[in-house]
């Protein structure tokens, strides 16, 4: 039976010092000779084996920096990875990107990061982005900001104070029904996300207050929380046709992002409904994919490159610095108009005022 390896947090507990002390400690950093001494008896009591990435660094590999990143098969991920990783080795840094199957916990991410000490962390996706337990997640960003510099990309958590950089989640949806109120449609339909990640949250509750701003049609059956994927795109689109006459069909659909409005699109198409003329279509993300489709996607750019580019920065002039810095940066995104969202066709008077 395989015992629990130690981990750095049972070495501070075991010496009675901080993460950071232990950290500094065993990568030859400047601590007391005190503190150093008990860190050693420490490490010798509770044989404890780093991952070897300070002692790597050490032996000329160079200084390290995680990224905790969402899986990269989303086209958002891995532009932000891209702009990260270009700023990391243009800076001299050896960027180590950590991959998780999906639903592992807030815990494990922490403790492998503690474990590794890498010269600093940035977090984006999955491990910043829980809407369930956002207790958990501010105790490990806390227990991760005592060891190391800390850039997260994301929506802001209460009680974390370190560099932090997002666009707002609600914008795009804002952006994208204001644009789709103005072409005539007040018939709009919102497919995909769930409620298990803050900006899914954010987004809904957007479009929510938008259909109330712009006099658009409530009606529940118009919101399809199904998932972020083509296949959970497809899925909420043959539900919301399914559950509606023809009659009352959207006028037009925000997808949750363009990998959703893929299967959406497909969906429409199977059905034999027109884009944009039967239904107009807007996802978010511009991925690469968006102006190729037929019809190109009309979509929401949130920047992820500059996003990575940016937090990878900042990290390492924290690291470099000695000390965490402390900021919130929020990014303008930007509407990217396409065939899909019927632009071309003119503002239209697309359904008759009901009783």
């Amino acid at each position: 039976m395989n015992e629990k390896q130690p981990t750095i947090l049972d070495v501070a507990e075991k010496a009675g010092v901080s993460i950071a002390t232990v950290s500094r400690a065993l990568s030859g950093g400047s601590v007391s000779a005190a503190s150093r001494r008990k860190v050693e008896e420490a490490v010798a009591e509770l044989d404890y084996k780093p991952a070897g990435i300070r002692g790597a660094a050490r032996k000329g590999i160079g200084r390290v920096v995680a990224m905790v990143l969402s899986p990269q098969t989303s086209p958002y991920y891995a532009l932000m990875c891209q702009g990260a990783t270009a700023e990391a080795a243009r800076s001299g840094f050896r960027p180590v990107v950590l991959s998780y199957p999906d639903g592992t916990n807030c815990e494990a991410v922490t403790n492998d990061l503690l474990d590794m000490q890498p010269d600093g962390a940035l977090l984006a996706g999955f491990a910043v982005e829980s809407a369930f337990s956002q207790d958990t997640t501010r105790s490990c960003l806390q227990r991760i900001q005592q060891a190391m510099p800390l850039v997260a990309i994301g929506p802001p958590i209460d009680g974390i104070e370190c560099a932090r950089l997002s666009s707002d989640p609600s914008q795009c949806v804002r952006k994208s029904m204001a644009h789709l109120a103005m072409l005539g449609h007040r018939k709009i339909a919102f497919v995909g996300g769930d409620r298990s990640a803050r900006f899914s949250v954010i987004r809904e509750n957007a479009y929510y207050e938008e259909v109330k701003r712009l006099n658009c049609r409530e009606d529940p059956a118009y919101v399809m929380l199904t998932g972020c994927d083509a296949p959970a795109g497809e899925l909420g689109t043959s539900i919301l046709l399914g559950n509606l006459q023809p009659r009352d069909y959207p006028t037009a659909i925000f997808a949750i992002n363009d990998l959703a409005a893929l299967g959406v699109m497909r969906q429409l198409q199977r059905a034999g409904i027109r884009i944009p003329d039967d239904i107009a279509l807007v996802g978010c993300d511009n991925a690469f994919f968006a102006p190729y489709l037929t019809p190109s996607l009309t979509t929401v750019d949130l920047h992820p490159y500059e996003h990575g580019r940016s937090a990878m920065a900042e990290l390492i002039m924290s690291i470099n610095a000695g000390h965490p810095i402390s900021f919130n940066q929020s990014f303008e995104s930007s509407l990217i108009v396409r065939e899909s969202c019927g632009a071309a066709l003119g503002v239209r008077r697309l359904e008759k005022e009901t009783e």
